[in-house]
């Protein structure tokens, strides 16, 4: 998803080049995609957090137990 949101951006880049010689797309169809292109980004950016929220989250959890597993052998000793 990142690579072709990339590749997006890089069009858009190109189509406002394009816009700026006087041989583009419309003003409107460039504000247009510029949105979808901000849209898609922001997505990309909440799923990357989600998910290592979630990573961070079953890490935590596992150190705990590994925590708790190491007093208890403590305490055997």
């Amino acid at each position: 998803m990142i690579i072709s949101l990339s590749v997006f951006g890089l069009f858009i880049a190109y189509q406002i080049i394009l816009k700026i010689t006087g041989h583009s797309w419309e003003t409107e169809d460039i504000i247009i995609t510029m949105l979808f292109f901000n849209i898609g980004l922001t997505f990309t950016i909440a799923f990357n957090l989600v998910q290592l929220k979630s990573d961070h989250n079953h890490l935590s959890k596992q150190f705990y137990c590994l925590a708790k597993d190491f007093k208890e052998h403590l305490s055997n000793i």
